[in-house]
């Protein structure tokens, strides 16, 4: 929300209650969130919007520092998760606890230690596999780890993940790739048209770049 729209709608609204101090007037403001604003988190804000509008219009009675307060209250109030984004979030941690213990993965040390010559580096050649785009990982529990689907039987990266990881797009939860060469795909088919999971498709590169291809147009995971 622009500063001026905020402004705007706080002297508009003190100036019909100075008028009718005592009836409550409906208003519709336009207001722009935020691009990266989280949709389970929307409530709370119009909520404190609201809020904070109405400690602006009492502020005309001269008490500052109670309506800073108060103002201060609000946007601490903002940073507390509303049910539904907590519920959302539950539900998030709750597939992620499940793609981990279902998986196997690697930390870049056991990257390391698995290389026929390990760099001096033990972030090596994890860090850089990645930087490249080669592979991908995900962070849990404060570290980071890689899926081991994507390695070869010497531990190095399979030539498929870049493609794939080129056809499926840049991601800004590295979780989402996760989920997607773990659960089965309705692009990749088995002998009897059963769904396969990605990471057990890895031998199809076709199937695999036509299924990250197809998820940026389809519903279909």
């Amino acid at each position: 929300m622009s500063a001026q729209a905020f402004f705007d709608a706080a002297h508009s609204a003190q100036t019909r209650s100075a008028r009718e101090p005592d009836l409550l007037v409906p208003m519709s403001v336009p207001v722009t969130m935020p691009s990266g604003l989280d949709p389970a988190a929307l409530p709370s804000v119009v909520k404190a919007v609201e809020k904070a509008l109405a400690v602006l219009v009492q502020a005309q009675d001269g008490n500052v520092v109670a309506r800073a307060d108060r103002l201060a209250e609000i946007a601490t109030g903002l940073l507390e998760p509303s049910s539904d984004l907590l519920e959302d979030r539950v539900h998030r941690m709750q597939t992620l606890h499940q793609l981990f213990s279902q998986g196997d993965w690697l930390s870049s040390e056991q990257l390391h230690a698995l290389q026929a010559t390990p760099p001096k580096n033990k972030s090596q050649p994890a860090s850089d596999w990645k930087r490249r785009g080669r592979i991908f990982g995900v962070s849990h529990g404060g570290r980071e780890y890689f899926p081991s689907y994507q390695f070869d039987a010497m531990y190095e990266p399979l030539p498929v993940i870049r493609e794939v990881l080129q056809a499926f797009g840049p991601v800004a939860d590295p979780w989402v790739l996760a989920a997607w060469f773990h659960y089965p795909n309705a692009w990749i088919l088995d002998a009897q048209g059963t769904p396969l999971a990605p990471r057990h498709a890895l031998d199809r590169r076709a199937d695999l770049l036509h299924a990250a291809r197809a998820r940026a147009s389809s519903y279909v995971a």
